[in-house]
């Protein structure tokens, strides 16, 4: 009952909304979701808890927004992906390069956690990465057919990748060999170019 006048003061402003979960993102994706209270979400942003109540109900909210951000992130992505106005040597490298700040922004302990916090959203997000999946296949099918790739099966580079990505999302691997997602990801695209390019 004590809840029900915060209710009615709920505000829906999504342009507000938008800014604040661009700046929880860097905080969340950088460190996980364990550190971080609404009070301290609120210390961030400068403004009062009950500021942060009238536009998010609860921390998940705020978490659920900041996974449907970075899901968006790769729509746009993916577009990039199917851009044939671009050369698809050049759009390679651009995408590696997009896809290298984006990954520079995750941590292997926002992954974990959110695995293991949220499933829900971990399941959202890995129905993504299959999306995805399909979408980098398609890109190597063409780059093959254009005779700018080997002939290797798309399947098995498309594959490689999302092995790849779900080796960076574990904490523990990025610990082992005390290397950051972005040095993972640059090296393995480098590695990886300079074997799939005639």
């Amino acid at each position: 009952m004590g809840r029900k006048p915060l209710d009615k003061e709920r505000v829906n402003d999504p342009y507000i909304k938008e800014i604040w979960v661009r700046e929880l993102a860097t905080v969340y994706l950088q460190y996980g979701l364990g550190k971080f209270t609404m009070d301290k979400m609120a210390k961030k942003l400068n403004i009062s808890k009950a500021t942060l109540y009238k536009y998010f109900s609860s921390k998940d909210e705020i978490v659920d927004a900041v996974v449907q951000f970075k899901i968006q992130e790769i729509i746009t992505f993916e577009d990039l992906l199917v851009d044939d106005n671009i050369d698809f040597s050049e759009r390679f490298f651009e995408i590696i390069k997009t896809a290298s700040i984006m990954l520079a922004e995750i941590s292997g302990q926002f992954l974990h956690d959110t695995k293991i916090k949220h499933p829900e959203l971990f399941i959202k997000m890995d129905a993504f990465s299959d999306r995805a999946l399909y979408a980098a296949e398609k890109f190597y099918q063409q780059g093959i057919e254009t005779g700018v790739l080997n002939d290797i099966d798309p399947k098995i580079l498309a594959l490689t990748d999302k092995m790849f990505i779900q080796a960076v999302s574990n904490p523990k691997f990025l610990q082992e060999h005390n290397i950051s997602v972005k040095e993972a990801f640059d090296n393995y695209f480098l590695m990886k170019s300079k074997g799939i390019f005639k």
